[in-house]
């Protein structure tokens, strides 16, 4: 049997793809609209890792040429989503999953007249419509220290977890070896299987079966993905 070598890749904060208008912007973390790096292509079924920025009062519409499973992690201030049947609100502290294709659209909106609100938009591909078209969850990091799993897994659905840390706390992570891992630093520093990260740098991993980290400062905040 011939035993399969880990893989791994830093994606730095510094190297991301860069869109902005007079009240967006975003930092692209994979290739996406009009970026393009010939090794930031998609890690598997995750399409997108955007780190997005709308000003007071501003808006942005969301079209998809596929179907696509659209998360919404806020990260500072809410969010208004718009879609054909209904609108949501997204808060710190509260993850929105949205499903949608080419059929459909989304407009997330900035609610507030004077902050500028920071989220995160992850795109993983589907084949089937297999749930309902949005779920919204809430999870409390300020349970300290453990990885939450803040998505409601279905069956054959990757796990989406968050966790923050004090400093020199250590952690491990444990799953399928048929599944491979997108590690993102939200804030702070970790080290990562031997690896430094520092805010918004991004880890991609295959062929290990577990992830050792330690958080190198305090009310660091890691999000772990299955991809």
């Amino acid at each position: 049997m011939m035993l399969l070598q880990p893989e791994a890749r830093i994606y730095l904060q510094s190297q991301r793809g860069v869109f902005q208008t007079a009240d967006f912007y975003r930092f692209c973390t994979f290739n996406f609209d009009t970026y393009h790096a010939e090794s930031r292509g998609p890690f598997g079924n995750l399409l997108a890792l955007n780190d997005e920025m709308l000003l007071p009062q501003s808006s942005i519409e969301i079209k998809t040429a596929e179907t696509v499973r659209i998360v919404l992690l806020p990260l500072a201030g809410a969010l208004e989503i718009h879609s054909p049947e209904e609108v949501k609100y997204v808060n710190s502290g509260e993850m929105l999953e949205y499903l949608t294709g080419p059929d459909n659209s989304l407009t997330i909106t900035n609610p507030y007249a004077n902050e500028t609100v920071n989220y995160l938009q992850i795109r993983f591909k589907e084949t089937e419509n297999a749930w309902s078209s949005a779920e919204l969850t809430a999870f409390d990091i300020s349970d300290k220290n453990r990885l939450l799993t803040i998505n409601r897994k279905r069956e054959d659905e990757n796990r989406i977890l968050i966790g923050r840390y004090d400093g020199r706390e250590e952690g491990t992570f444990f799953y399928n070896s048929d599944k491979a891992i997108f590690v993102f630093v939200i804030e702070g520093a970790f080290e990562v299987q031997n690896r430094l990260l520092e805010q918004r740098d991004g880890l991609s991993l295959r062929n290990v079966t577990e992830i050792e980290f330690e958080a190198l400062s305090n009310n660091a905040i890691l999000l772990v993905m299955e991809v």
